[in-house]
């Protein structure tokens, strides 16, 4: 059995105690009510991350200004107090310590006041309806008022009991901006030099110790580095990062959380499938090698056990802060310190979490954990039944294993038909591009979840409604995903048209040039999975751009699409698909023939709803799970397989 004794170090923030050395890093819900009061879905959501072992919990970032967005936590008035209380206390008796989060400006990306030092917009403006195309430049009226209502936050804070509050100075916001010698141009108190760069934090940092006991830990979260390589160095890097984190620290900061990122490199901030683990621990390395003596954490993409020990051992920081990993498994510390490794459900980094609240302003969801957000109504449906039903679920993909886990897990006899080889489904496939690895974490669970849980599993087996009907089942829930959709282009019936799930899994070869079609991102994985194979791929799509709401991912895309060397036609009208080549309209209105050897389609898919249509209406207990009601994401077939399996 691993053992993790770093990990489970007790360990200390000034007079902070914490029994161990894992923070759950802020994320924000959007959980709250509407008019910014701490909901119930909070306390049952923070409830649980603090039962699941975690020493320290941050709450999700807060606002402390007049002015806030629908769905944030508000603490501009003494009437939140006592909502704050509530919370304070239940993570108190789940047995964390709690400190609170709070953002006093997001600067250019701002969503009620679009604001930088110099009136810079932000990079990706125009990228996304979240991000606002104008920027107006701050008024040190404006950041002299921000740290005034900063400081009244941190009391309402302490009097709510909590143990701390965190100063958000990281992930590209106004403190970022101000740092940063390329977006502060300022000649006034607040530009300059590093301390003028960073008087407005050093306020933060003044008016919150002005207005909380000694005692109350001040900490802040740091940008550690910009990870931006200019030519005159105007960014923000290493050296300036260990002087600053000293400034801070002789000026009454209790404790840093380091992270990295800015404006132009967001995926440092909150790494994606496409970074390395544990990616920031360059910067807090640095700065305790500087000799930085106040508790160092980090953060960024630290999902397992093992690196987060290595991490703590080789003296690389204090403490690990993730949010990601006890998102997806509230119990991860507790799994972890029993030795369960292989029962932590992995999360896979697709930001589908930040997604949700930061590009469509909607409660958070998780993609390998979608009762996030449903603790209480989950917890209700959980007692174990009465009558063992005989279930038999058809379809081995994420939808149909989370059925049967949960339904044998409940009690009930469970048999799985799976007609292939092997249990996954699509998510076999999604895990061979390249950077996909960590969805291959999540199969390996679910894998092991199924045999440890007891189900009995039928390879090779063909589903038809006469076979079900032999089988005499007493429920039945139908798993069995899509087929892919062609779209109606002349030629594309050709023996020289593949679709991406036959190139993906080895079925079928494609020459050396490829025309691919699709933009979404299968479609650029499978761009990226030929380029990396040695094909030379044109990727082409009838889309004005490359379907991405997130900018983070479009970014990476563009940038691996560019780098593959993947020649892009967008907007494009499909004439004809010939021996040949496909014959297209550009979206400059151009005729234009594009050679290939091989045509691969990344078109969709289009629900298998054969077998659900057959078997409706015959069975007391029966749910269709997943793609084969309507083609979806990860999430939504994981989601309907909990939902199935504990309602039987």
């Amino acid at each position: 059995m691993p053992e993790f004794t770093k990990l489970f170090t007790p360990g200390k923030m000034g007079k902070v105690e914490i029994k161990n050395r894992i923070i759950f890093a802020p994320c924000g819900t959007h959980y709250s009510t509407h008019y910014g009061y701490i909901s119930q879905q909070q306390l049952d959501y923070y409830s649980e991350r603090g039962r699941g072992g975690a020493g320290l919990l941050i709450i999700e970032g807060a606002s402390c200004r007049k002015r806030g967005k629908p769905g944030r936590i508000l603490v501009n008035d003494d009437k939140f107090i006592p909502g704050m209380k509530k919370l304070a206390d239940a993570v108190h008796e789940a047995g964390a310590k709690v400190v609170m989060q709070m953002s006093s400006h997001q600067g250019s990306m701002d969503e009620v006041d679009s604001a930088s030092p110099s009136g810079l917009p932000h990079p990706f403006a125009g990228w996304s309806t979240s991000i606002p195309k104008k920027t107006r430049m701050i008024t040190v009226a404006d950041l002299e008022e921000l740290a005034v209502e900063y400081g009244e936050a941190a009391r309402r804070i302490m009097l709510a009991g909590f143990d701390g509050v965190v100063i958000h100075g990281a992930n590209g916001y106004l403190p970022c901006e101000l740092l940063s010698r390329r977006f502060n141009k300022r000649t006034d108190a607040y530009g300059g030099d590093l301390k003028g760069r960073a008087k407005f934090l050093l306020d933060l940092v003044r008016l919150t110790r002005e207005k909380t006991s000694p005692d109350f830990a001040v900490l802040m979260r740091l940008m550690g580095s910009d990870r931006v390589t200019t030519a005159n160095d105007e960014g923000w890097g290493l050296q300036d990062s260990v002087e600053l984190c000293k400034l801070m620290e002789a000026n009454g900061v209790t404790a840093i959380n380091i992270t990295s990122g800015s404006q132009e490199t967001p995926e440092w901030s909150c790494p994606p499938y496409f970074m390395p683990d544990g990616c920031n621990v360059d910067v807090t390395s640095a700065v305790k090698k500087a000799g930085v003596k106040m508790p160092i954490w980090v953060t960024g993409k630290i999902m397992n056990p093992a690196l987060a020990e290595k991490i703590l051992e080789d003296g690389d920081a204090d403490f690990i802060c993730s949010a990601r990993s006890l998102i997806a498994d509230p119990q991860w510390p507790n799994k972890a310190k029993e030795g369960r490794v292989e029962d932590i459900c992995p999360c896979i980094c697709d930001d589908r979490c930040l997604e949700d609240v930061m590009v469509d302003f909607q409660p958070m969801s998780c993609t390998v954990n979608p009762m996030v957000g449903k603790e209480r109504e989950y917890q209700a449906k959980l007692p174990r039944i009465t009558k063992k039903k005989k279930v038999l679920v058809i379809g081995g993909g994420p939808g149909g294993m989370q059925a049967a886990i949960v339904a044998t897990n409940k009690g009930h006899h469970v048999t799985l038909w799976e007609k292939g080889s092997e249990l996954g489904g699509q998510l076999i496939l999604a895990a061979i591009p390249p950077d996909k690895q960590d969805l291959g974490n999540l199969l390996t669970y679910l894998r092991v979840q199924i045999a440890k849980a007891g189900v009995k599993v039928v390879y090779n087996k063909k589903a038809t409604p006469a076979a079900v009907k032999a089988f005499a089942p007493d429920a039945v829930i139908i798993a069995v995903g899509s087929t892919p959709w062609v779209p109606p282009i002349p030629g594309i019936d050709g023996k020289n048209v593949v679709n991406c799930r036959e190139v993906l899994s080895g079925e079928k070869k494609v020459g050396k040039k490829v025309v691919e079609i699709g933009a979404g991102h299968v479609g650029c994985e499978t761009c990226f999975f030929l380029a990396e194979n040695g094909s030379e791929v044109t990727m082409t799509f009838p889309e004005p751009a490359i379907e991405a709401k997130f900018w983070m991912f479009k970014k990476y895309f563009l940038d691996k699409l560019a780098k593959d060397n993947v020649k892009i036609y967008p907007h494009v009208q499909f004439r004809e698909i010939t021996e040949k080549g496909v014959a297209i309209i550009t979206e400059d209105g151009i005729e234009k023939f594009l050679e290939c050897d091989t045509v691969v389609l990344s078109t969709g898919s289009t629900p298998d709803d054969k077998l659900a249509k057959a078997l409706k209406g015959k069975y007391l207990d029966f749910a269709e799970v997943g793609d084969c009601v309507k083609p979806r994401k990860i999430r939504e077939a994981m989601e309907e397989g909990i939902w199935a399996g504990v309602s039987l």
